[in-house]
């Protein structure tokens, strides 16, 4: 009951395997592109997680040498207080003795 003459049927069975053929070959490219899409995504995947981490480590870095920084600042103000108060107590010791005198 199919109403195709055999020219027609093998035209069509024809024009099937053509596209058969090149959906294989599409896929098998799509294939390939996949798998080198799963490397290059690795890699770059990689890639930021070393830029990540090597920001984390500048930015540690960075907090320290604020501290270390501020720090010193403090020591040195401090050192600068030191180093005046004796030196007024020198002077306060020197004016003592000369009035004595």
């Amino acid at each position: 009951s199919s109403c195709r003459s055999p020219i027609l049927s093998s035209g069509i069975n024809a024009e099937y395997g053509q596209i058969e053929a090149v959906y294989k070959i599409e896929k098998q490219q799509l294939e390939d592109l996949e798998e080198r899409f799963a490397v290059l995504e690795e890699e770059y995947n990689r890639i930021m997680e070393e830029r990540r981490i090597a920001a984390e480590r500048k930015a540690e870095e960075e907090r320290r040498m604020r501290l270390l920084t501020k720090a010193a600042v403090v020591i040195q103000a401090h050192w600068r207080s030191f180093a005046t108060r004796k030196k007024l107590k020198q002077k306060k010791k020197g004016k003592k003795g000369k009035k004595g005198k």
